[in-house]
């Protein structure tokens, strides 16, 4: 019976960090599209100055922060699996602002190994 319920749990767990990847993508598609949209409207309605810098300061900002919540979220959830060595590892969050990705894939320096590669993100 306490079999049954671990399993249980860690099915739960998987739907969660499901959620809060899905959560991340919704987060900066979100901050991207009111980044673009802001800009575009500076871009091409007429208006003062002072509204249109603060239009931009205001798109950076969102765009900003909806990518830094969205790095955090992929951050947390989960781990990065070492392509060479195995190991499973948290990144910091400067290993995550500074690595090249593709996906949820990235080009970082495993901390056991020490040997830079292509590290997936798993979930379980």
């Amino acid at each position: 019976m306490n079999q049954e319920k671990i399993v249980e749990l860690q099915k739960q767990n998987n739907m969660y960090a499901k959620c809060l990847l899905l959560l991340e993508w919704v987060i900066g598609i979100i901050s991207s599209i009111t980044f673009f949209i802001l800009i575009f409207v500076t871009s091409y309605i007429d208006m003062s100055m002072i509204v249109r810098v603060v239009l931009i300061i205001t798109s950076i900002i969102i765009f900003i922060i909806g990518m830094v919540f969205a790095l955090r979220i992929e951050r947390i959830v989960g781990f990065y699996k070492c392509s060479k060595c195995g190991y499973k590892y948290v990144p910091t969050n400067k290993q995550m602002l500074l690595s090249m990705h593709i996906g949820r894939t990235r080009y970082m320096k495993c901390p056991k190994c020490n040997k830079k590669s292509w590290n997936k993100k798993v979930i379980k």
